[in-house]
């Protein structure tokens, strides 16, 4: 993955968790039922797990190839 598309992975992946967050939030504050809540902490985690694998895409070297 090129640096350009892991660097825009992980701000559109920081955005869409704060989406989430604020979501949560508002849930919270209408007193919504269980079943919302769980669905939306399992879309934050699913987006967490995501940033973290673009993340380490970003900064974990990668292997060279040996030329044959």
């Amino acid at each position: 993955m090129s640096t350009r598309k892991s660097e825009t992975d992980v701000e559109q992946l920081i955005d869409r968790i704060g989406m989430l967050v604020a979501e949560r939030q508002a849930l919270r504050e209408r007193r919504a039922g269980k079943r919302a809540l769980e669905r939306n902490r399992r879309d934050i985690a699913d987006l967490q797990q995501r940033l973290s694998r673009a993340l380490i895409d970003r900064h974990v070297p990668k292997p060279r190839r040996k030329a044959a």
